[in-house]
């Protein structure tokens, strides 16, 4: 148990697993003052320093030795997980650079066929790369030990996306699908369907670009591991639209069916294809034949955006778009449309002059925000974003240092929310003043309307401002504005 443990001895077990160096130690312990440290001190400087993640400490704490390494990868954090593998965020023990880490799972590993199937799936999509797809950069499969080595991307899938938002604009739904069909197109033109098109398998980065993962189960003889009836977990949706179409696994135009239907409920609210665990209603033709109307669930949808939900639709394969790369040419016509048929916003900048997120050049303001909530980090990216900021978004704060150390450029100026991330949102806005790289960066620091006690800690000046909710989001960016203009400011005087 974690309270068993010595300062001395999680040491030793964080040394042996190689996720800290003598080195690390060594300066630990000095910045502690002795070996003799109390536990709970140690854990916590191991955390602040970034030597340990939670993860990794939870680890130690419950005896693990294993886990901690894939080949040349630390894992950091636990991403997600699913019926058939988990995925990490890790790093390059070398590089330092971040990587997400899909390891099969260890009931799925002793299986042979299912181990093969992981590991011909991660080849064939490591031969596709494109902006719009999460690369692969490296499969491994020997025994027991299963795992894909991607890209890392900051974000969230479009299912979570989906969950806090429910129902998008249109144009934000056919953005994502637009970014979907360029990924799928690219795919086509190298001759690889995707075939487990789902919310779950496209990614939205932190700067709103969408991007395809799992690419690989078409072609592969996934009917060799699902029990003999062709339909594999993974799959059935497209198993019983193959079925009912009579079309083979790899045409592209089953692909085409299943973004239309992502874009159906990004855009009304409800699943297109009726939900069911029932694997004979699931593989029934019926359920794709009775897909309501959307314009009946969504009446004041544009029209050309809902013909282009309709066609991808059809039940008959020869009546949908017969490529993605059609789809994505009507797609972006149809999105020109409502553009052009749109008013502009009423809402008014806080600024006269260049756009109220661009500075005195025309560029757009690199804005980070650090939140870690879904709902408010996207509360937060459509406020700024309509108003010309470019937005990053992280819900971490030792990731919001290391990027800055890695580019003390990453953004000029950061919105800090303690609302969810607590004390560590103060204790990140104090230490951004401390740190070299980032000491002259603007801070506004958003307090929640239950953290008032935390104003004294806040070492604040003229270029790092504090807000307490609630807050209107016109003096928000307010705050934003004046830090930046403050620290503009000071930055030419001492020049």
């Amino acid at each position: 148990m974690a309270t068993e443990l010595t300062a001395e001895k999680l040491a030793q077990r964080a040394l042996d697993v190689n996720v800290v160096t003598e080195s690390d130690l060594r300066t630990v312990w000095g910045e502690l003052g002795t070996r003799n440290a109390d536990y709970s001190q140690l854990c916590q400087l191991l955390l602040r320093r970034g030597l340990l993640t939670n993860y990794q400490l939870d680890r130690l704490n419950q005896g693990f030795r294993n886990g901690f390494f894939y080949g040349d990868y630390k894992v950091l954090y636990l991403v997600g997980a699913g019926t058939f593998a988990r995925v990490y965020r890790a790093t390059h023990r070398v590089t330092n650079e971040l990587f997400a880490i899909k390891v099969l799972r260890k009931r799925m590993s002793e299986k042979p066929k299912e181990a093969e199937l992981f590991r011909r799936e991660g080849e064939l999509g490591r031969d596709l790369k494109h902006p719009n797809i999460v690369a692969i950069h490296e499969v491994v499969s020997k025994g027991m030990m299963n795992y894909i080595v991607m890209d890392f991307v900051e974000g969230h899938n479009l299912r979570d996306f989906y969950k806090v938002r429910g129902k998008f604009d249109p144009l934000d739904a056919s953005r994502i699908v637009a970014d979907m069909l360029a990924g799928l197109s690219y795919a086509f033109q190298k001759g690889v369907t995707h075939r487990d098109l789902k919310m779950s398998n496209v990614i939205v980065s932190s700067d709103g670009q969408a991007k395809l993962v799992d690419f690989g189960l078409a072609g592969l003889g996934v009917s060799e591991a699902d029990g003999g009836d062709g339909a594999n977990p993974r799959t059935i949706d497209y198993a019983g639209l193959e079925r009912a179409t009579n079309v083979r696994k790899d045409d592209t135009r089953s692909d085409i069916f299943f973004v239309g239907s992502i874009f159906y409920q990004m855009l009304c609210g409800q699943p297109a294809l009726a939900e069911t665990r029932d694997r004979v209603q699931r593989l029934s033709k019926s359920r794709y034949q009775e897909i309501p109307p959307i314009v009946g669930i969504a009446p004041k949808l544009p029209l050309a955006i809902v013909r282009i939900v309709n066609k991808a639709l059809e039940f008959d394969p020869d009546r949908r778009f017969q490529t993605p790369a059609e789809m994505l040419t009507d797609l972006q016509l149809a999105m020109k449309r409502v553009k052009d048929q749109r008013e502009g916003a009423t809402d008014t900048p806080v600024q006269s002059g260049p756009m109220e997120g661009h500075d005195s050049e025309g560029q757009p303001i690199k804005l980070m925000v650090v939140e870690s909530e879904t709902k408010m980090q996207n509360l937060f990216r459509e406020m700024f974003k309509k108003r010309g900021y470019r937005v990053l978004v992280t819900g971490d704060t030792e990731r919001l240092f290391q990027r800055f150390y890695e580019n003390n450029r990453t953004a000029d100026v950061v919105l800090l929310s303690s609302g969810h991330l607590g004390q560590d949102a103060v204790d990140a806005f104090n230490r951004l003043g401390e740190e070299g790289a980032t000491k002259e960066l603007p801070v506004v620091l958003l307090l929640g309307d239950q953290q008032s006690q935390w104003q004294k800690l806040v070492q604040a000046n003229s270029r790092r401002g504090v807000l307490q909710m609630p807050v209107k989001s016109r003096d928000l960016r307010l705050a934003i504005l004046k830090v930046m203009q403050k620290a503009r400011g000071e930055s030419s005087t001492s020049r």
